[in-house]
């Protein structure tokens, strides 16, 4: 009896053992099946250590790359991070190991699907797949992983909408969903999460609004400590004051770049709340008095781009390190501190006084922008009272007096913009004189005197390079005198300088050919003389010398800029037959000029075929015009008694780009200025004492936007009827015009997409070939080709008819909503920070107007827009 037990025992045993090895084997066996996907290994961690021959004798892979193995031999983790693998992986190849607990493959190249039957890999516990590039939608079954306690597929192009279900993994902590194109309603999502710690669904297409029960959220708000929903869809309003009380653990709250509505709630009772970002939503009201105090331990908060609105309160707060409430409507004075602040951004407000207060805060600012505001006063002298400070912007205000010499000696200094206000005097030789500042900025002021660059190239500390940093300077629209020094050349890391509309003279200085990286040249509107200097640099994107005194041959390397680059002016300077007569595509050299003169002869008769048919086109147009007239007349008599049927608007086509009016029927002198600035009208700031100063529309764009020509016009037409059209006769000038926007890229006016199928920016927008295409009691239509090719509806409304930015928002999102195959859908809109400027965008339909489908005859399908 004992014998057969015995023996019993030994079948037992050896049964065993061939299952286990039979396991293991299958396993070995999944792992190499699921190989064959990887298709590239840049580094051979896998395809050299993952076959056979390296396997333990119990069958275990243990010494492959990436695997792990638990003390039975078990597959327990497979992580292949950041090893630049690529590949279709087959997830399904992985189901055959049973104890798999971590699957861990992010920041490689790897592409595929999920496949539902990832849902039966019950022992899964963390699940890594972000930054690579698998597609598909989710499957429903991953809410089956009920010991899921990690999940991040962030960084993917998973589309489709997120399966309902994730109520079933109580484990879950960290959720991470971010940079995807997944879409559902929010409060879904909120109500089905349970226990999670960390939750990412930023950067995707999820919509609906915040408010949600108490007891709904009660689970969620009892665990989690990090919360991002930014760039998303999300509208309505934020949370309720008793739902925000519940997050008692709450640590960051990123709801940025939505379309959120209505006032803020209370966060006094989040004791754990480090970082608040709201920016770039639809908020209003006051700000909170107890964001800026010490009740909340904020250490950043961002309200940026919204409507605020009132004073700022009391600033106590002793933990905020970031500031950012920037394009909003605060008003008031600036604050007597800002504590141990490091980052200030209060620019695009309507903050008034000047800067005296600046001497009363706390030397811990490192990045300071107070631009765009109606500060005035001249600026204090700050002897080392910011020795952290590396940045300073505070353009567009009326700050007057004299630059203090002790602006450019601060030790990290780097950045400096105190363009478009109303400074005086010399420029202090302080700022050329430092090895740290890299940009400079002190356009369209006052400032007189020569520029001061003798010595700027030595230095007194060993510890410092000896040539200055400087890659951007911009002092255009001043009052400069004097040459510009010889000492120009040692500046080699300039990638831009602005020097136009000064009175600045003498030649062009050889040195200028030592720049090697400049990208942006721009010397227009001076008195200089002489030649233009040979070589200069290779990578010039952009090159004007308009409007000066030069003579002699154009260099062979400048010859492929259009003819605008040396004319108006310069008239003994000596233009090649062969140079473009058109403006480059923003500002860069037309390098198919050649090629164009080699078709210039077919392009003759092309030229005078087209003309023949245009003018018998223009006859038979004219005819048909006065029969329509005489029809109307009569029609009007008989039906229409006392109503005139002409139309109000002149059509007129432009070539230039969108919405700037000349006065005069002379071109404007051409101007190119970078500095980082937006459009600046009459209207926007005091224009005593500056006769001599540009106070038209400039554009001061970044250097990698072509500028857009300016005049020195002193009295700018700035249209009052909300649109570049008067409310009278209209009279449009065979002239470039532009479009006042100020570009969302600065973050001065906003640009809202209803679909984001189209991308653009309000640059974009502004520079755009424009047609008007007609008037009506809202305001003057646009058609607008963008830089691609797509063609836009520009709707310009008419001041007035819109006067809150939430009401406005919220009707344009229903107007968009409406789908219907006779009504073109709204594409986007703009609101600026100006009353003249509310646009709408939507697709352009080529079609009839209203007008031909009343009274006249038309077959096409009528759009409505």
């Amino acid at each position: 009896m004992h014998q057969n037990l015995s023996f019993y025992l030994l079948i037992c045993t050896l049964i065993l053992f061939v299952a286990v090895a039979f396991s293991i084997s299958d396993e070995v066996r999944s792992l190499l099946e699921f190989k064959k996907g990887i298709r590239e290994d840049p580094l051979r961690k896998v395809f050299d250590s993952w076959n056979q021959s390296y396997s333990t004798p119990d069958g275990c892979p243990q010494s492959w790359n990436g695997v792990v193995c638990d003390s039975s031999g078990y597959v327990t983790a497979i992580v292949l991070e950041r090893f630049g693998l690529g590949g279709e992986l087959k997830f399904f190849t992985l189901i055959g190991l049973k104890m798999l607990s971590n699957l861990s493959l992010s920041g490689n190249f790897f592409t595929g699907r999920l496949v539902p039957a990832m849902g039966s890999m019950s022992s899964l516990q963390h699940l890594d797949l972000s930054g690579n590039q698998f597609y598909g939608p989710i499957p429903a079954r991953i809410n089956e992983l009920w010991g899921l306690n990690y999940l991040n597929l962030s960084s993917n192009n998973f589309t489709g909408g997120f399966p309902s279900g994730i109520h079933n993994l109580q484990q879950l902590k960290v959720l991470d969903l971010h940079l995807n194109g997944l879409w559902g309603d929010i409060q879904d999502l909120l109500k089905e999460l349970r226990n999670v710690e960390h939750v990412d669904l930023s950067y995707n297409l999820f919509y609906g609004g915040l408010p949600v029960d108490p007891e709904n959220i009660s689970s969620l708000a009892n665990t989690v400590r990090y919360v991002n929903f930014s760039h998303n869809k999300l509208n309505g309003g934020l949370f309720s004051d008793n739902s925000t009380a519940l997050f008692r653990n709450l640590e960051v709250l990123d709801l940025g770049d939505n379309s959120l509505i209505g006032e803020l709630p209370s966060f006094a009772s989040l004791p754990s709340l480090k970082i608040l970002r709201l920016g770039n939503n639809q908020l209003y009201g006051s700000v909170p008095a107890d964001l800026l105090a010490s009740t909340v331990p904020l250490k950043e908060l961002d309200l940026s781009g919204n409507g605020f609105s009132g004073l700022i309160h009391g600033f106590n707060s002793a933990s905020l390190n970031v500031l950012n409430l920037s394009s909003n409507a605060l008003s008031g004075f600036l604050p007597s501190s800002f504590g141990s602040s490091v980052t200030v951004d209060l620019s695009r407000n309507i903050i008034s006084g000047d800067l005296s207060v600046m001497q009363a805060w706390e030397p811990t600012l490192e990045f300071l922008d107070l631009s765009s505001n109606k500060l005035s006063g001249s600026f204090p002298n700050l002897t080392s009272q910011f020795p952290k400070l590396t940045t300073l912007r505070i353009k567009n205000n009326s700050l007057v007096g004299a630059l203090p010499s002790s602006l450019g000696t601060y030790p990290r200094l780097s950045t400096v913009d105190l363009s478009l206000n109303e400074l005086e005097g010399p420029i202090p030789h302080s700022f050329f004189a430092s090895m740290i500042l890299t940009s400079l900025n002190l356009s369209g002021n006052h400032l007189t005197g020569s520029i001061p660059l003798e010595g700027s190239h030595t230095s007194e500390l060993l510890v410092l390079p000896s040539y200055p940093q400087m890659e951007s300077l911009d002092l255009s629209s001043n009052s400069l005198t004097g040459s510009l020094p010889s000492d120009i050349g040692n500046f080699g890391r300039l990638k831009l300088l602005n020097l136009a509309k000064n009175r600045l003279s003498g030649a062009i200085p050889y040195e200028l050919s030592k720049l090697g990286w400049l990208e942006y040249l721009d010397l227009s509107s001076n008195t200089f003389e002489g030649k233009i200097p040979d070589k200069l640099s290779s990578h010039l994107k952009l090159f004007n010398v308009s409007y000066n005194d030069l003579s002699g041959p154009i260099p062979e390397n400048l010859q492929n800029f259009s003819l605008s680059s040396f004319r108006p002016g310069n008239p003994l300077l000596i233009i090649p037959s062969g140079l473009p007569s058109g403006p480059s595509q923003n500002g860069i050299p037309n390098h198919r000029a050649n090629q164009a003169r080699h078709n210039s002869k077919a392009n003759i008769r092309v030229a005078i075929i087209v003309a023949s048919v245009g003018a018998a086109v223009m006859i038979a147009f004219v005819l048909l015009a006065y029969y329509r007239a005489r029809n109307q007349e009569l029609h009007g008599r008989s039906g229409f008694t006392g109503q005139r049927t002409s139309r109000d608007v002149k059509l007129g086509r432009f070539t230039g780009s969108l919405f700037k009016f000349h006065t005069s029927a002379e071109p404007p002198p051409t101007s190119l200025s970078f500095s980082h600035d937006h459009l600046l009208t009459a209207a926007s700031r005091s224009l005593s004492g500056q006769k001599e100063f540009s106070t038209e529309i400039v554009e001061h764009g970044l250097p990698e936007v072509a500028a857009a020509a300016s005049t020195t016009a002193t009295n700018p037409v700035v249209p009052d009827s909300g649109s570049p059209v008067s409310s009278s006769s209209p009279h449009f000038i065979d002239q470039p015009v532009r479009l006042d926007v100020y570009s969302p890229d600065r973050l001065v006016g906003e640009l809202f997409f209803l679909d984001t199928s189209l991308k653009f920016t309000a640059e974009e927008l502004s520079r755009a070939p424009a047609e008007v295409l007609g008037r009506s009691s809202h305001g003057t239509l646009y058609k607008a080709t963008l830089d691609g090719g797509h063609m836009l509806t520009v709707k310009w409304l008419r001041v007035g008819l819109v006067k809150h930015k939430k009401e406005f928002a919220k009707e344009v999102k229903r107007i968009g909503s409406i789908r219907h195959p006779n009504i073109v859908p709204l594409r986007a809109y703009y609101w600026g920070p100006r009353e003249q400027e509310r646009l709408i965008l939507s697709d352009y339909i080529l079609g009839d107007n209203l007008s031909l489908h009343l009274y006249g005859r038309s077959h096409s399908s009528l759009y409505i827009c």
